[in-house]
């Protein structure tokens, strides 16, 4: 893998943003997802950093993929129905990430969470993460181009508390959220600033970005 780094500049409150492109393999999101999180942990990850928190780890294929990197690895979720049979050296916690407290674990990881949180539940949750550490963010965010093509109600933008993005439907499935009905799915720009709000200074935004089935999922690096 290769990639390519612009030094970017500062964005909306001051807080710096750089753009990383990240050559990773094409076609299946799993595969892609799993090859940049790797990449951003063998590159952009300081090497004293060899412990890591997977919060809503679910099915812990990103904590086992650290642990094969040389990471001590303690894994969080609410629900244990997607946890494999054998965790090897992977400690699982079982907690809401609404309530936990990630200090102490070094390198936070933040992959396909933050989008089944409300607001208020984003900012708390990115606010505890900022202790010093690298966190890596991977989520879902509202780019309307690449909305799947049979509308929902839920794609009609709105703005929340100086956010703009989308109020989605959380089903009943083990990788819906626990507790709240919908959750806030933001544009890239609402994203930054909520990075920015949240108290970071830095913002590494990886590139390319790729499509799920609902519509655009991008990868970032935050540092305080």
């Amino acid at each position: 893998m290769a990639g390519g780094h612009d030094p970017g500049s500062a964005g909306e409150g001051g807080i710096s943003v750089e753009r990383l492109t990240v050559a990773v393999p094409d076609g299946d999101i799993g595969v892609h997802r799993i090859a940049t999180f790797v990449h951003i942990l063998k590159r952009l990850v300081a090497p004293q950093r060899r412990t890591l928190v997977d919060l809503g780890a679910g099915h812990c294929k990103f904590s086992v993929w650290a642990t094969r990197l040389g990471f001590e690895v303690t894994a969080v979720d609410g629900r244990t129905v997607r946890l494999p049979e054998d965790l090897g050296s992977i400690r699982f916690v079982e907690s809401d990430v609404r309530t936990y407290d990630p200090s102490g674990h070094g390198v936070v990881a933040i992959l396909g969470l933050l989008y089944h949180l409300e607001l208020g539940d984003q900012e708390s949750l990115l606010r505890r993460c900022r202790y010093g550490a690298p966190v890596i963010v991977e989520t879902q965010v509202h780019v309307p181009e690449m909305v799947a093509h049979d509308p929902k109600d839920w794609h009609v933008p709105v703005e929340r508390d100086g956010y703009c993005g989308v109020d989605f439907p959380e089903g009943n499935n083990p990788m819906a959220s626990i507790g709240n009905k919908t959750s806030f799915w933001h544009t890239e720009a609402s994203m930054e600033r909520l990075f920015e709000r949240a108290g970071y200074s830095r913002v590494i935004v990886i590139d390319p970005i790729f499509m799920s089935s609902y519509g655009a999922r991008r990868f970032y690096v935050l540092h305080a």
